[in-house]
């Protein structure tokens, strides 16, 4: 005859401890994301870039720095060239 049930039992929750302990532990050892996620922290993972800011006449968005500005009413406006600067002006003078 062979072990009782609850030996039987007993074996089969020890080995599937041993299965899900051997899983844990390949995907720890073998996962990059993972190690990549612990090294670096949330917020860094972000890619810092110039602001971008809508033309008004066109609709382009261009860098802050190499945008050409006017100051219309108080408020600063953005201009992906001067051709649409004046176009612009012209229209809402």
């Amino acid at each position: 005859m062979g072990p009782p049930v609850c030996l039987r039992m007993i074996r089969l929750v020890i080995a599937g401890i041993i299965v899900y302990v051997i899983y844990r532990l390949s995907r720890f050892l073998f996962a990059p994301s993972e190690k990549i996620l612990k090294s670096h922290p949330r917020g860094a993972s972000r890619i810092k870039g110039e602001e971008l800011v809508k033309d008004p006449c066109c609709g382009t968005y261009v860098p802050v720095s190499s945008a050409h500005k006017a100051t219309l009413n108080g408020e600063t406006l953005y201009f992906c060239s001067r051709e649409c600067l004046e176009k612009y002006m012209k229209e809402n003078s």
